[in-house]
């Protein structure tokens, strides 16, 4: 069990050391929208890039803090039933749903690998203003963050199915 143990730790560092690095970003769209409220209140010299710069830091941010949210179990979900039922039915159930969240999970991940794929071959710029950004590198952060999340469910998967088949206690 050391084994299955230390990839599920590995994994969860993984998540931790991602979501924590990601919450940088929220500092740089911070300086970004400052430096446009200066440069367009003060110096009415309003930027071309500011806004579309902060919507792709934003988009990053909230693909790849998905791990790290699902690490610590902190999406939303609805929990009525569930918390009544013994840990065992619980981790039957989470190994049910966890099935369908995997399969759906691997088929958004081949979508998202195919989505970044052809952005960098057809070397895609943003339409959306007239700075014309290159966003293929930020289309790469779909499949990036998806493989994460699908990542981190494995490890609950995997953890489920352990306490499913009392081999080892629930963290």
């Amino acid at each position: 069990m050391t084994g299955i143990s230390r990839l599920l730790d590995a994994i969860d560092g993984i998540s931790e050391f991602i979501g924590k690095a990601v919450s940088w970003m929220c500092l740089a769209m911070i300086g970004v929208l400052l430096y446009e409220i200066a440069a367009r209140y003060f110096f009415l010299s309003p930027t071309s890039w500011a806004h579309e710069s902060t919507t792709m830091l934003y988009g990053t941010f909230c693909i790849l803090a998905g791990a790290y949210t699902h690490k610590h179990q902190a999406h939303v979900r609805s929990e009525v039933i569930y918390h009544v039922l013994r840990t065992r039915t619980r981790a039957v159930l989470d190994l049910l749903t966890g099935a369908i969240v995997l399969v759906v999970f691997a088929v958004f991940f081949y979508a998202a690998c195919n989505f970044a794929i052809e952005s960098w071959q057809n070397h895609e710029v943003s339409s959306k203003s007239t700075w014309g950004v290159p966003v293929y590198p930020f289309k790469t952060m779909l499949p990036l963050g998806v493989g994460l999340v699908l990542l981190q469910s494995i490890a609950h998967w995997i953890r489920d199915l352990l306490v499913a088949f009392n081999l080892t206690p629930h963290d």
